[in-house]
């Protein structure tokens, strides 16, 4: 299913608990500094799509991104993002940010990223033609779930694992790709 007038692919990028935990609406539930990293890397340079509360845990705009944020509050603003009231609009301000920041060359290797939370996960997954996942090994007793996927849709490939560290959980990195797109 494609989104009209999308430029580029849609990518769900999230780290959820072994039992599906995203968080618990206001905060991360762990701490993975090399998981940040990455995810840095693979968005860098590319638009974020998030909901108000997801913007509001993270407290300021992403640099070197567009931070989209997606809100029902009409009047809800702040500096270095780009407000929206629907996802279409959001899809639709990604591909203008970048269309208008890269070249034609640059453009080839665009995402747009579903950056969370669970509601704006919810009305997009199934827009999205990839997943990064960071499946954290815990399990959390309460919280907002990443929606369900049924595995018979996705080719699922494992990228690495890594050994808990100090406090640090163990976790791995998955990248799935909707079959048939």
């Amino acid at each position: 299913m494609k989104l009209i007038n999308n430029q580029f692919p849609l990518v769900c990028i999230a780290a959820i608990s072994k039992n599906n935990i995203i968080g618990d609406g206001e905060k991360l539930l762990w701490q993975l500094p090399s998981d940040l990293k990455r995810l840095k890397k693979i968005t860098m340079g590319n638009p974020l799509i998030m909901g108000r509360k997801t913007y509001e845990s993270i407290g300021r705009p992403l640099i070197g991104r567009a931070n989209i944020v997606l809100t029902r509050k009409k009047k809800w603003n702040k500096n270095g993002i780009i407000v929206v009231n629907n996802l279409y609009q959001a899809v639709e301000k990604s591909n203008i940010w970048i269309n208008e920041n890269f070249t034609k060359k640059e453009r080839k290797d665009k995402n747009i990223f579903i950056f969370g939370g669970g509601e704006i996960y919810r009305l997009a997954i199934d827009y999205c033609q990839k997943i990064e996942m960071t499946i954290v090994d815990l399990i959390i007793k309460d919280g907002v779930e990443f929606p369900r996927i049924n595995d018979k849709n996705w080719k699922k490939h494992l990228i690495e694992s890594k050994e808990s560290e100090g406090s640090f959980p163990s976790y791995s990195n998955w990248f799935y790709e909707r079959k048939n797109y």
